[in-house]
């Protein structure tokens, strides 16, 4: 009962909606560059070519060029300028207090800096914009897979460190650490969903959260088979090392699974247009 009470527990702290909130937040990213050709490149390293017409629209939504401010007060703004408009004085004394610098010959660290700038906004960021979303994606594996290492160490402890709590915490560790390590899945599951464009739900994600209960069950299974075949500090070891292992392969597996593509619609954006060009289209018929 104590188990089912935790994992009760467990899950009404999960709130899929918060998290499907945090993604559809919104917010405006502005470009400066020194110049135009330079501003179009750096569009294009948020917004590929490759992109889908539905993404595409949203990234679109979301850029701004230097000048323009948010349209609404509740829009976040965040700005993205290169190198030289910075080395330039382009962004001018504390009017973009919170910039972040990308350079297009190599974006991936400006753009690893952009998400940790903007903590609030990263779902949000990631969502709309697809060269963020492996970044993250991978931020946040990781960052469950270690989390759940640690649950699963403190957990194994009372095995490691003989006291007369012992007897106490292990009771209390039964399932315990299972119930944790489980919701933690589970929340990554659906941050992973709203990173892919997926709905954000209960509903909406109950075969990977299907799936996760189950394989939940067979990881603990290997870890006290393992735990109780060799000595207790290595045990420790090997069951911190499932848990951080388990938790990858299930975030890998999440992120990777297929996900079914939406017909393009007939009339498409020209091969010609950019970024640059649709805004300035979309500023004109505004």
């Amino acid at each position: 009962m104590g188990v089912v009470k935790q994992s009760v527990g467990k899950l009404r702290a999960l709130r899929p909606g918060q998290i499907r909130r945090e993604a559809q937040r919104t917010f405006r990213l502005v470009l400066i560059a020194a110049d135009e050709a330079e501003r179009e490149a750096l569009a294009q390293v948020l917004i590929p070519a490759g992109s889908g017409s539905a993404e595409r629209g949203r990234a679109l939504n979301a850029l701004a060029v230097s000048g323009e401010r948010p349209p609404a007060a509740e829009s976040a703004e965040v700005t993205v300028c290169t190198p030289r408009a910075a080395a330039s004085g382009q962004l001018g004394p504390g009017a973009y207090p919170a910039h972040v610098i990308v350079d297009v010959a190599a974006p991936e660290a400006g753009l690893r800096a952009l998400l940790r700038a903007h903590p609030e906004l990263r779902l949000a960021l990631a969502r709309t914009f697809p060269p963020l979303r492996d970044l993250l994606a991978r931020d946040l594996i990781r960052a469950v897979a270690a989390r759940n290492a640690a649950v699963a160490a403190i957990s194994a402890l009372p095995e490691v460190i003989p006291t007369p709590l012992s007897l106490l915490l292990a009771l209390g560790e039964m399932g315990s650490d299972t119930v944790v390590i489980t919701g933690n899945q589970i929340g990554l599951a659906f941050e992973l969903a709203a990173l892919r464009g997926e709905v954000v739900g209960w509903r909406a994600q109950a075969g990977p959260v299907l799936s996760i209960v189950a394989g939940g069950l067979g990881w603990r299974t290997l870890a006290r088979e393992v735990v109780g075949l060799i000595p207790a500090g290595v045990g420790l070891a090997a069951k911190t090392a499932i848990a951080y292992s388990g938790t990858m392969a299930v975030g890998t597996a999440l992120w990777r699974r297929p996900q079914p593509r939406a017909r393009m619609p007939k009339l498409q954006v020209a091969r010609s247009s950019t970024p640059s060009r649709e805004l300035a289209s979309r500023r004109q018929t505004a």
